[in-house]
């Protein structure tokens, strides 16, 4: 899961090919890696559509981008997509 969201990053910030050298798991998605707002949405819509996973947003916090390695955990608790997220949903 690193190396796609590693992937992902540098797709987005293609105007930085040195990036991937520079990323580690300890990496801060706001402060080393400097995501602005319009990247920041492409980045969550980019890894919902390649790790197949519908993102919590009630549940997703500030802290979580912290560090590749806390957002990965987060995902780890995310849905998969095509999955009800209510038990009300399935029929």
């Amino acid at each position: 899961m690193y190396d796609k969201i590693v992937d992902i990053l540098c797709a987005i910030k293609e105007d930085q090919p040195e990036l991937r050298q520079s990323l580690s798991p300890e990496m801060d998605l706001n402060n080393d890696i400097g995501l602005d707002s319009l990247q920041m949405i492409q980045f969550m819509l980019q890894v919902e559509d390649q790790l197949n996973v519908t993102i919590d947003y009630d549940q997703f916090d500030y802290e979580h981008l912290r560090s590749i390695d806390a957002f990965i955990t987060f995902l780890k608790s995310c849905q998969p997509q095509g999955q009800p997220i209510y038990e009300d949903a399935k029929q």
